[in-house]
C-alpha cells in the first residue's frame, strides 16, 4: 500500500486525496474506534475527539475523491492511525478485525505528516 496521500495547501486547510487502500483503512480505524465501549473521555484521549467527530471524518472521507480537512482535522486522522493499532494484543487481530496489517496504520500516518509537510513548505 502506497504510504503517502496526495496533500495540497487550500486556504487555511488541506485538499487531501487518498490514495488505493489507504481511504479504506482510515474509514476503518475511524469506525472501528467510535463505535468502542469507552465512554467519550477514552475517545478524547486515543483520537483528540469524540464519538461524533469520528464517524463526521469518516463520513467526509467517503464523501469524494478530494477532501478538504483542517490541521485539526489531520492531528485526529494521525492519532487514530497511531492509537488503533495498539490496541490489539496481536497482528492476527488487527488484520482480522481491520483487514490491514498494523504496519500500513503506521506507515500512512507518518506519510501523512511528510505529506502535509511538504505541502506546507511549498507555500509561496
Amino acid at each position: 500500500m502506497r504510504d503517502r496521500p496526495f496533500v495540497r495547501r487550500e486556504g487555511t486547510g488541506f485538499s487531501v486525496r487518498f490514495a488505493g487502500a489507504q481511504r479504506p483503512l482510515l474509514q476503518g480505524a475511524l469506525l472501528w474506534l467510535a463505535h468502542r465501549r469507552e465512554g467519550e473521555p477514552a475517545l478524547t484521549v486515543w483520537a483528540g475527539c469524540g464519538r461524533q467527530r469520528l464517524e463526521r471524518l469518516a463520513e467526509m472521507l467517503d464523501a469524494g475523491e478530494q477532501t478538504l480537512l483542517t490541521v485539526a482535522d489531520l492531528h485526529v486522522l494521525h492519532a487514530v492511525l497511531l492509537s488503533v493499532p495498539s490496541m490489539f494484543a496481536s497482528e492476527e487481530a488487527f488484520h482480522t478485525q481491520l483487514g490491514f496489517y498494523r504496519e500500513n496504520a503506521l506507515a500512512l500516518a507518518g506519510g501523512l505528516v511528510r505529506a502535509v509537510q511538504e505541502a506546507a513548505g511549498s507555500e509561496g
